[in-house]
């Protein structure tokens, strides 16, 4: 399966690499294109491992609304990311 490059502010499907594995509405926060590496130097981001990696706003039907997670890889499996079928 090929795999999309990710591009910033991407909707994607996050499914949990923890607990509750659900599938999840996420935003792409950040990509190896993207992500500011005066941040990462700073120690505020954490770096990306591989341009296929992202980082995420994911949303839940919580009151929080969203919680964050770094540096994802693609995938379908727990704690990937992929693109939604069209």
């Amino acid at each position: 399966m090929r795999v999309r490059r990710p591009q910033l502010a991407d909707n994607v499907i996050y499914r949990g690499r923890d607990g509750v594995q659900a599938p999840r509405a996420a935003i792409v926060s950040a990509t190896a294109d993207s992500l500011d590496v005066r941040g990462v130097e700073a120690g505020e981001v954490p770096a990306l491992t591989s341009p296929a990696h992202v980082h995420l706003h994911v949303l839940t039907p919580s009151p929080a609304g969203f919680f964050v997670e770094f540096d994802i890889p693609p995938g379908q499996g727990p704690g990937q990311w992929h693109h939604p079928s069209r």
